[in-house]
């Protein structure tokens, strides 16, 4: 049985490779954006956009004047009409030889590839995820907070904890015992009508997805703040949600071993927020 490959545009033109000098493969000198594509339109894609433009600016990295346009059209090449999936964006610094120290003048690399949508249960949606508490911890570094970043070392390091496929999620906490962020999503807790997510001032990535249901939730009228709160004050909460841009909103059934319900918050805010992706796609907001 074979794998389909991606599809993949390095730097306008179909290919898979980049140079053994480059930055991003020797020192994680770049930044990445996943973004769901539903009917050919890349959602939230406004938000997307930003957070790599945001990221490039902290890391350094030199963007030519036309970048926008040119990833734009490497997206609606890969995206044709009627296509869902996964795109992945990665832009790199470029190749700067041996050594830490950047060149002053480099060119970056743009790498964008069309993925299928993973096969996620629709149970996750509707019925809820068991997560489980990791073992590693996030050390804070307010410089790298927030962004997407291409070290991903320490989500490597705490997915590595657990094979069970029951288990969807695994939560990370920070050095001094704040819950932070899963691997791969954001979290939420609804407390008393309150909906909080941890403050990620010193570690985690502040997700296209996270700040979308923040804003919507404030649009509803819901609550909202980033707090800082400790694993027991965490578990307390009425109701727990992920998110992420490709899943959506997941809610929490089990973290370890206390059980939640999906409750009516994480249902009017799932509803929300799918109907409201559906109709910002086209315009890509």
């Amino acid at each position: 049985m074979t794998t389909e490959l991606p599809k993949t545009l390095v730097n306008g033109k179909p290919g898979d490779t980049l140079s053994v000098y480059d930055r991003g493969t020797a020192y994680g000198h770049g930044v990445f954006e996943t973004v769901r594509v539903r009917n050919g339109c890349p959602e939230l894609w406004r938000r997307h956009l930003q957070r790599l433009l945001e990221g490039c600016s902290r890391l350094a990295i030199q963007l030519p004047v036309q970048f926008e346009s040119a990833l734009n059209k490497d997206i609606a090449e890969l995206c044709g009409q009627g296509v869902d999936g996964v795109i992945k964006i990665i832009i790199t610094a470029g190749s700067g030889g041996r050594g830490y120290l950047a060149p002053q003048e480099m060119q970056c690399q743009r790498v964008v590839s069309l993925f299928p949508m993973p096969a996620y249960p629709d149970l996750h949606s509707c019925e809820g995820v068991q997560i489980r508490t990791c073992d590693y911890r996030l050390a804070a570094n307010s410089r790298l907070a927030g962004i997407k970043h291409l070290n991903r070392l320490d989500q490597v390091m705490a997915r590595a904890e657990w094979q069970d496929s029951a288990i969807a999620e695994g939560i990370v906490l920070d050095a001094v015992g704040n819950v932070i962020e899963g691997t791969m999503s954001n979290l939420f807790a609804v407390k008393n009508g309150e909906l909080l997510t941890p403050s990620l001032d010193e570690c985690g990535v502040r997700g296209v997805m996270r700040s979308f249901v923040l804003d919507t939730a404030d649009a509803m009228g819901i609550k909202t703040r980033e707090v800082s709160l400790t694993l027991d004050e965490f578990k307390s909460a009425q109701e727990l949600f992920l998110t992420n841009s490709v899943i959506g909103v997941w809610p929490v059934k089990q973290w370890d071993a206390q059980h939640y319900v999906r409750g009516a918050v994480t249902q009017r805010l799932q509803q929300k927020v799918e109907a409201l992706c559906h109709d910002a796609a086209g315009d890509r907001q």
